[in-house]
């Protein structure tokens, strides 16, 4: 993949700062299970079940260590978001009892470290396809998490310990139980519900999970209460193979964290977002800046000016004006020195930079055309396929004869040509989007290879 100068330096600085060393020391006032040992709302609940599993958990030493290490990159904006909601801060626990913490599928079809069930999931939002699986992401499985156990808790009157059974086994597991123990003039709490063995386990366990740090917040090795990871919003359709590229790490670095992306890459009509470490959040804002902005030049402010004015004359946002001159304010001052865009440009494909050199394994193989078959998927539009593949529609229509207001449909399978393979100085064929890169085109035909 080709590199300008300017970007090779940029690269380079921005990925030093990686390899600096880190404080691994967290202080009280910073551990995050310190935080929530503070702000406890489910307090003071005491039951034998509660006795029992806390005992289990006080005996499990290597399991704290375990938990603590993954919930690490997910726990801190966890607690931000209950905190935002005025929720009890130790539904940030529920992931332990759920999936400890693992980004996982269960054999029932629940995914991610909050266990969503895909008709929840969708129910709030989440996308769920070929390309992306939103259980996955950090930001929307918590968003939807959340928003569920706060509509179970009103539909419950207001009781957490019936709004977390009920996340467990269903609201009309729940439902049903109290009208039995109504109708047989029977207690109605938590406690006394004829409730599934799994359900009458997972609350007491949650609830002794908070109990152990109340009394030993210390028991899970400490975790810092700033998050290590950062959402990008990236903007456009990419492969994770590309933005690795970018970065200079290995792809399985930024799946680690991103295992919403299961085809590898964004679908053509987002989301276009990454959960990355924080380092190589800030390279990645960074390097994308300098892509769509390449080489800026400086600008001193006078009167008049303001970060509105500025943007427009360059056609670029506010947010990337600050964001480009580390500005955390709208205010300007005269005589202010500023890096302005010299031009405002497309961003560069990032979908177009895969290797095809595991399908063609030749010392110096040429290919002069490159013909796929793509199937249309129900959330696809020509623009976005012709996004997808750097292509005209235009082209896509003229390969594929279809009438000038013609409407593709779901199913329908489209002829795609690429032909701007080319052989690199190390032998190594690139081209356009490959088949193993898209789960839903194949290659249809290739050029003869020459030896």
């Amino acid at each position: 993949m080709y590199r300008s100068p300017e970007l090779k330096g940029l690269l380079l600085s921005l990925l030093l700062a990686l390899v600096a060393p880190t404080v691994s020391a967290v202080s009280n006032k910073s551990n995050i299970w310190q935080l929530i040992a503070e702000n406890r709302q489910l307090a003071n609940l005491s039951h034998p079940r509660i006795d029992d599993k806390l005992h289990w958990y006080s005996q499990q030493s290597f399991y704290a260590s375990n938990i603590s290490l993954r919930a690490k990159p997910y726990l801190p904006y966890i607690v931000a978001e209950l905190k935002k909601r005025n929720m009890p801060i130790e539904l940030a626990l529920l992931p332990i009892v759920e999936s400890d913490f693992r980004m996982t599928k269960s054999q029932k079809g629940a995914a991610g470290i909050w266990q969503l069930m895909p008709l929840i999931a969708q129910h709030y939002n989440v996308p769920i396809n070929g390309y992306y699986d939103g259980r996955f992401d950090l930001a929307l499985s918590t968003h939807a998490a959340l928003s569920y156990l706060n509509e179970l808790y009103v539909t419950f009157d207001k009781n957490w310990l019936l709004a977390i059974a009920a996340y467990n086994c269903g609201e009309g597991k729940v439902k049903e139980a109290i009208r039995i123990n109504k109708h047989n003039a029977k207690p109605v709490d938590f406690w006394h519900l004829p409730l599934p063995q799994e359900t009458k386990d997972y609350v007491p366990k949650l609830l002794a999970v908070n109990k152990l740090i109340a009394n030993n917040p210390s028991f899970f090795p400490p975790v810092e209460n700033t998050s290590p990871t950062r959402i990008i919003d990236v903007e456009q359709p990419f492969s994770i193979i590309v933005i690795a590229e970018l970065l200079q790490v290995p792809s399985a670095e930024i799946l680690k964290l991103n295992r919403a992306y299961i085809a590898d890459k964004s679908a053509p009509n987002g989301p276009f977002h990454l959960l990355l470490p924080k380092k190589l959040g800030i390279t990645l804002e960074q390097v994308l800046l300098f892509s769509r902005y390449g080489k800026d030049k400086g600008y001193t402010v006078k009167k008049g000016d303001s970060l509105y004015r500025l943007a427009n004359l360059t056609n670029t946002s506010i947010s990337k004006l600050k964001a480009l001159n580390r500005l955390t304010t709208d205010v300007l001052y005269i005589g202010q020195r500023l890096i302005l865009p010299a031009s405002s440009k497309s961003m560069p494909s990032l979908v177009r930079e895969y290797a095809i050199s595991r399908y063609i394994k030749r010392a110096k193989p040429e290919i002069e055309r490159l013909e796929v078959s793509y199937q249309v998927k129900p959330s696809d539009s020509l623009w976005h396929i012709a996004t997808l593949f750097d292509v005209t529609i235009k082209q896509l229509r003229d390969w594929n004869t279809l009438p000038q207001k013609g409407i593709i449909k779901p199913g329908q399978e489209l002829k795609i040509v690429i032909t701007q393979a080319k052989v690199t100085p190390q032998g190594i064929l690139t081209s356009g989007d490959i088949t193993e890169q898209l789960p839903y085109f194949s290659i249809s035909q290739t050029a003869t290879l020459n030896n």
